[in-house]
């Protein structure tokens, strides 16, 4: 019985001296999870800060060439970035800088500022060159007071990897 009794002893030091070991490794383990998550959140901020500082001068410049490629007799409404899915790669973004304007219908000149206007976009090699195609995708007619106004729509694809 002594025997047992020093052997139970022995293991509950034991028993004792690892459950230390383990508690510790578990606060160290816990420690470490949370310096790996606070690293990704890291990570990706500086990503997206890498993403936005490289892109912004793009952005800018594209609005420079979208304002030296306007003609007389035609506004922009709005501009914005549709991504959807890619009908050719499923999975794949396509993106998309749509371009909303309206132009004062003048005589015979009718939709002739809107097609200046979408040729000049397609000749200005610093726009176009990140565009698979731009393409005159919408004009509708409508009537401000006495004035006849066409608004249209211009979609210009990028091409792939030179996106927003």
């Amino acid at each position: 019985q002594l025997l047992l009794a020093v052997l139970v002893q022995a293991k509950k030091v034991v028993f004792n001296s690892l459950s230390g070991k383990y508690s510790s490794i578990s606060t160290s383990y816990l420690q470490a999870t949370t310096l790996e998550n606070d690293l990704k959140d890291l990570t990706y901020k500086i990503d997206t800060v890498e993403k936005l500082s490289g892109s912004r001068f793009k952005v800018a410049k594209k609005l420079n060439d979208l304002s030296d490629s306007l003609v007389p007799g035609v506004w922009l409404k709005s501009i914005d970035v549709d991504k959807e899915e890619s009908v050719a790669e499923p999975g794949a973004l396509r993106e998309t800088l749509v371009i909303e304007g309206s132009s004062i219908v003048s005589g015979e000149k009718e939709d002739g500022y809107i097609g200046k206007f979408v040729n000049s976009l397609k000749e200005n090699a610093s726009f176009s060159e990140d565009f698979s195609g731009i393409e005159l995708t919408k004009v509708e007619r409508k009537k401000i007071r006495n004035t006849e106004v066409l608004d249209f729509i211009v979609s210009c694809t990028f091409k792939k990897g030179r996106g927003l």
